[in-house]
């Protein structure tokens, strides 16, 4: 092998260039992005809207049962019957033999004790008090005194013993108003291994037993007011709750009831009609519904939860593929912008989050869908062509993907394509006031037109009037939020912000007005002849005008090397230049115009127009005279850098540009010779191969032609001459005879 074999060959066009790994690894993410959330988005709408009904709703689709099932009680009624079915089950109470032994026990030790001292000999009659009441019962002074007496002491504590094995043998609960108890005519006492139902009026609180202690002490001292003060203040400390609420045990029975009480109210067959379409639906129709819904729910397996994802991931994958193959053979400017797609990947985002949440969360009618903010942004950033078809895809994958009704489709077409032609001409921001009018008006008919053929009701097609509406409404309000940042995230331009630029107050153009008058006035003749032009063909007639404006600001930084600023008295400044030199500082206002248009932050459509309105012409007046210097003379030094018009409108900017520039050097601009330039000037650009980019076709250049020689005309038309004044005529001939 020889050197010159290993030597590299130059790449040739189209062949062997470099991979642009940064560029399609965005373009991977953003499919990525969009088939993430065609995977995460919930699943199971796309049956009826039978579950986001409510009682009294008019339903939109015959709803037959698929197979059997049985209705579930709604979650309301099924807790009040629970709770019903425990506060049936009555408390159960369980005896504390214990208490009832120990303070029966307590007692009789308490009374072998005091009778004891009172019936001792050896006590004297004036200590037994004393001692009586240091047997650890607390007794008052009057009450040991009246249990001194042998004869009362006997008899109360006899009587008192047997009362107390009364109350213990009824029972006694620590409190009969508590929620254990209160409301209960019975309860389930338990005691040792029996259990038995009690009355509820049978069983003592402490306060009770005591106040019947009371009772009977006074019917059996009845003229005895210190006896029965005795036996009251001596069952105080003997009387104790001796039956216990079981808590765990009422709890428990209570639960068992609660399971019980049957969760359904009836049985559905297969085959068996559930709700008619347009029929309004009543509370059990309500809950077969539902009841069917849970039914599907627990149906699902695991290909239920793994196929939806997939399948709404193959057709946003199918979308994506038809759209990409749209763009990149009929626009494949658009097709090559990372930041447009990025642009239709955010408004698919939107629209789907917007359906979800509106639909999905919320429950409202596939009609508030606000799927017109795509189209509504696209085609106030883009023309009307990629806005359609967006639009008309865009439905088709919201659809599907978010599984609305067939009723979504016609509506949202008409409102797309309705949004579409309505922001055509936006000029104001109250355009977006008439837009959001219009599209509600075509989603009106769109409606009326899908819910007539079913034999509505009044009130169904209020109501879906009603959402028409709200779509209009929050679609032109998310279009109006969306612009500004979609501008600033993807570097587009609005007609709003052209119309901010078209200002001629702005400081750039009173500068230019100013300090360059001739550019100023050449600027402000170029923008009318492109706007009539742009308008003749259908191209972005505010953008040409707008362009035509800042084409030439960089003549500011040397104004008076141009010839429309030079005084008409003076000589040219480029005749004591070389023309190489001259042709070096013409040359340079396009830098020094795409400098100033970055730093005043042009919009990129506007700064484009800077080039690409001279393209790659040769200076033909600076390079005859460096040939006649210098036949050797290169002609590329001599031309514009470039590039040429990429677009219809940069590309009438140079022909406007260049009809202007030469119309000023017609001896008398009739419009014969106006109309003989402007051929001779289109045909000298297209033979150039200054037009071979931008997509201007031969009908739409004649267009142009057509549309330039009116406006020229207009503006060098010849005035015919006033007659002159007699007196005036003889005033100057004497000025003249008078004059050396």
């Amino acid at each position: 092998m020889t050197v010159q074999d290993t030597a590299p060959l130059p790449a040739l066009p189209d062949r062997a260039r470099p991979l642009r790994w940064g560029f399609f690894a965005v373009r991977a993410l953003l499919v990525l992005v969009l088939l993430a959330l065609a995977a995460l988005l919930p699943s199971g709408r796309g049956a009826p809207d039978r579950f986001r009904y409510r009682e009294g709703d008019i339903a939109r689709d015959r709803v037959v049962a698929p197979y059997d099932f049985r209705v579930e009680k709604d979650e309301a009624t099924l807790h009040r019957e629970q709770a019903q079915a425990a506060a049936a089950v009555a408390p159960v109470f369980m005896v504390d033999t214990r208490v009832s032994s120990d303070m029966l026990g307590r007692f009789a030790l308490f009374q072998e004790k005091a009778l004891a001292v009172v019936l001792s000999p050896a006590v004297r009659p004036g200590d037994r008090a004393d001692r009586v009441r240091a047997l650890g019962v607390p007794l008052s002074e009057e009450s040991a005194d009246a249990l001194a007496a042998p004869g009362r002491a006997r008899r109360a504590l006899r009587e008192l013993g047997t009362w107390l094995n009364d109350v213990y043998v009824a029972g006694v609960v620590a409190e009969k108003r508590g929620d254990a108890l209160q409301g209960y005519r019975s309860v389930n006492l338990q005691e040792g291994e029996s259990e038995a139902p009690r009355p509820a009026g049978l069983l003592y609180d402490r306060r009770e037993a005591l106040a019947l202690i009371a009772r009977r002490a006074q019917s059996a001292f009845p003229d005895d007011p210190s006896g029965t003060k005795l036996v009251t203040e001596l069952a105080a400390p003997f009387v104790q709750p001796n039956v216990v609420f079981n808590q765990y045990e009422t709890a428990w029975r209570r639960v068992q009831a609660q399971g019980v009480v049957p969760a359904t109210v009836g049985f559905v067959k297969k085959d068996e009609l559930i709700v008619d379409a347009n029929q309004k639906i009543t509370h059990d129709q309500l809950l077969r519904l539902r009841s069917l819904h849970a039914v599907d729910a627990a149906r699902r397996d695991q290909s239920q939860y793994l196929y939806p994802p997939l399948a709404r991931m193959l057709l946003m994958l199918l979308f994506i593929a038809a759209f990409a193959s749209y763009l990149r053979m009929e626009l494949p400017a658009v097709f090559g912008d990372n930041a447009m797609l990025a642009l239709f990947t955010l408004l698919t985002l939107v629209v789907l989050g917007f359906a979800e949440l509106l639909v999905g969360v919320l429950g409202f009618s596939e009609f508030a869908v606000p799927l017109a903010v795509a189209p509504l942004v696209t085609a106030s950033l883009l023309e009307k062509r990629p806005a359609l078809v967006f639009t008309l895809m865009l439905t088709v994958v919201v659809s599907a993907v978010s599984e609305l009704r067939p009723s979504f489709v016609p509506v949202a077409v008409m409102g797309g394509v309705t949004a579409v032609y309505s922001v055509a001409r936006l000029r104001h921001r109250w355009h977006f006031a008439v837009a959001s009018f219009v599209i509600a008006l075509a989603n009106l008919f769109a409606i009326l037109a899908w819910d007539l053929a079913r034999q509505p009701t009044a009130e169904l097609l209020v109501r879906d009037a009603a959402w028409g509406a709200v779509n209009a409404f929050l679609a032109v309000s998310l279009a109006f939020l969306l612009l500004p940042v979609v501008e600033t995230l993807f570097r587009l331009t609005s007609d709003i912000t052209l119309l901010e630029l078209s200002d001629l107050n702005r400081k750039l153009l009173k500068r230019l007005q100013i300090a360059a008058s001739g550019t100023y006035h050449h600027s402000m003749v170029v923008g009318s002849l492109a706007e009539a032009a742009a308008e003749a063909i259908g191209a972005n007639s505010l953008l040409t005008r707008v362009s035509a404006y800042y084409h030439d600001i960089g003549k500011l930084t040397m104004p008076w090397y141009f010839a429309e600023n030079e005084p008409a008295s003076s000589r040219s400044r480029h005749d004591n230049l070389a023309p190489s030199m001259s042709a070096l500082i013409v040359k340079r206002h396009i830098s020094e115009g795409l400098d100033l248009a970055r730093r005043e932050r042009l919009p990129r459509a506007v700064r484009m127009a800077i080039p690409e309105h001279h393209g790659t012409m040769v200076m033909a007046f600076f390079y005859h005279k460096a040939l006649e210097l210098d036949p050797a003379a290169r002609r590329e030094d001599f031309s514009y850098p470039g590039p040429r018009p990429r677009s219809r409108e940069t590309a009438i900017l140079m022909l406007a540009d260049g009809v202007e520039g030469a119309s000023r050097a017609l001896a008398t601009p009739t419009p014969s010779r106006i109309r003989g330039l402007v051929t001779r000037i289109i045909e000298e650009r297209v033979q150039q191969g200054q037009l071979d980019d931008c997509g201007l076709t031969l009908q739409e250049l004649a267009k142009v032609r057509e549309a330039f020689i009116p406006v020229l005309t207009a503006i060098f038309h010849v005035r015919a001459p006033y007659p002159a004044d007699p007196t005036k005529k003889k005033a100057d001939a004497d000025l003249r005879r008078e004059s050396p």
